[in-house]
């Protein structure tokens, strides 16, 4: 089940959202990563829960006057079950194209993703100070 976040679920996510980013970015110090991330990084953003059991999986969060894609997390435990592609979906649905993410460029699998997906690389690129070069994706 796709659904709006709600206050209730800040802890959840808050963990999932730290577990998630320190095994991903495993090339960076995972003290890097805190609790306190989530609530910091999704202020203002829209955020949809990916629930199973009555537990969330998984959340995308989108900075909707950028159409921009800031974060997607599935949980481990339910990569390659559909769940991000679900929440891609659910959250695209609300945006007129096109839409953007930034991506990290060791971030191998995430990229393999949204390839499948039909994401394009374009030409941007960046240095994150913590995950280090990234480059942005769209969906036209």
């Amino acid at each position: 089940m796709i659904r709006a976040m709600t206050q209730a679920d800040v802890t959840a996510l808050s963990h999932l959202f730290q577990k998630g980013r320190r095994q991903t970015f495993h090339w960076v110090e995972p003290s890097q990563f805190a609790l306190a991330d989530f609530a910091e990084q999704t202020r203002g953003e829209r955020v949809w829960v990916a629930e199973q059991g009555g537990s969330p999986c998984g959340f995308i969060a989108v900075w909707a006057p950028e159409r921009f894609v800031h974060h997607l997390y599935v949980s481990a435990d339910w990569h390659g079950q559909g769940v991000g592609r679900a929440l891609l979906e659910r959250a695209l649905a609300e945006l007129p194209r096109p839409v953007s993410l930034k991506v990290a460029v060791h971030n191998t699998t995430a990229i393999a993703f949204y390839r499948r997906l039909g994401w394009e690389p374009t030409e941007e690129t960046g240095l994150c100070e913590v995950t280090g070069p990234w480059r942005r994706l769209c969906l036209y």
